[in-house]
């Protein structure tokens, strides 16, 4: 049997983007792990010329440093056209390029998991005479940028019921959108152990509480100084930090002489197995790692986001009462301090909270869409 090729398109500004087309992949292979041969490519990274293909590195200065001018390039994009004006100027630059990998991918199907990917991928796609299903994957939980939509694709999936009113909002035909889910990796879904035998596992106490601090691929936001509050007013706990590519923060974390048990990590491939270990979560407000957190039905302080993407999210978590918004590293500290003070019904009432709108299966349910349409 000739397998099925499919071509997934993204760019790694930040890392949810091919955690998204890793856990649809994962999705596939669950269904049939023989059917399919598939490409994850960073379109404009390998096959756009200078200076587009630095757009991936330049993503961590705009998120941190250049947050202010990120923002408002988000406020103007969304009020006007200008992405579209913006497409219709590179896609003369990058036009070749991207049709001699088309042609040499020779794609069964195209599934974009990133709004770069849309409309200049479509046109080409349409260009060539390529009759084949092209799928957006939306991975912005709730706020979708306008990007995003390009009504010509075949199908649009979403991961929440605000970002399908949103999808319909800019374009798309309320017919051509589903929410799905977000699509995290399966193994969010299939917790094997209790806190305290994972805790063990992780060489952590297995009676102490536990609290897990987060910032995304880039490890955004001021994780040290909150790091540093909480081992400094809770004496009773332990905590795991991770920070993801950002080196320089791990550098600075390993040298502290902690005053609780805590474990640094960098980059990791067992995050199921750390949110299932802990009780509270602290992170910025990414959506993969809020979906994460949903399936391992762990209560959420939210400490920072990126304005725009990611502004939607936190209404979205404290109206499911499912977690808060904290930015004052001082104020996060006490607040985990209180609810630890009182008492697990608390923070079972958040985990089942957390637990009612969690979508554990979202990457096998867009991988059956995928599989459908070829």
């Amino acid at each position: 049997m000739t397998k099925k090729r499919i071509l997934f398109l993204l760019s790694d500004t930040g890392g949810g983007h091919r955690s998204a087309a890793k856990a649809i992949t994962e999705g596939l292979h669950h269904i049939n792990p023989k059917q399919y041969h598939v490409f994850i490519e960073d379109v404009w990274q390998i096959h756009t010329p200078y200076p587009f293909n630095q757009i991936p590195k330049l993503y961590p200065w705009f998120i941190s440093s250049g947050l202010p001018l990120w923002q408002l390039m988000w406020w103007l994009s969304t009020q006007t056209q200008a992405h579209l004006l913006l497409f219709k100027c590179v896609l003369p630059i990058v036009r070749n390029r991207l049709i001699a990998f088309l042609r040499m991918t020779r794609p069964d199907i195209i599934v974009s998991v990133h709004p770069f990917m849309n409309h200049v991928i479509m046109q080409l796609v349409s260009e060539i005479g390529l009759t084949i299903p092209f799928l957006t994957v939306v991975t912005d939980l709730v706020n979708v940028h306008p990007a995003w939509i390009c009504p010509d694709v075949s199908y649009c999936l979403v991961p929440t019921e605000p970002a399908r009113q949103h999808a319909i909002r800019f374009g798309m035909d309320s017919n051509k959108v589903t929410v799905a889910g977000q699509p995290i990796s399966l193994k969010f879904g299939q917790k094997k152990h209790d806190k305290e035998t994972l805790r063990k596992k992780l060489t952590l106490s297995p009676n102490r509480k536990t609290v897990l601090i987060m910032g995304g691929g880039e490890g955004f936001g001021n994780i040290f100084e909150i790091a540093r509050h909480i081992a400094q007013r809770l004496s009773h706990v332990q905590m795991i930090v991770v920070t993801g590519r950002n080196h320089a923060l791990w550098q600075k974390l390993k040298k502290v002489h902690w005053e609780i048990p805590t474990k640094i990590y960098s980059f990791v491939n067992n995050i199921p197995d750390l949110m299932w270990s802990a009780d509270v979560l602290i992170s910025k407000a990414g959506p993969n790692t809020i979906s994460e957190a949903l399936v391992a039905n762990l209560p959420m302080i939210i400490s920072g986001y990126i304005p725009g993407q990611e502004t939607g999210n936190i209404a979205y978590i404290q109206h499911h009462q499912a977690g808060v918004f904290a930015s004052n590293p001082v104020q996060i500290a006490m607040l985990v301090l209180r609810w630890f003070e009182d008492g697990q019904p608390f923070l079972q009432r958040m985990a089942t909270n957390a637990a009612a709108i969690a979508k554990p299966r979202a990457a096998l349910i867009i991988a059956k869409h995928v599989a459908n349409l070829i």
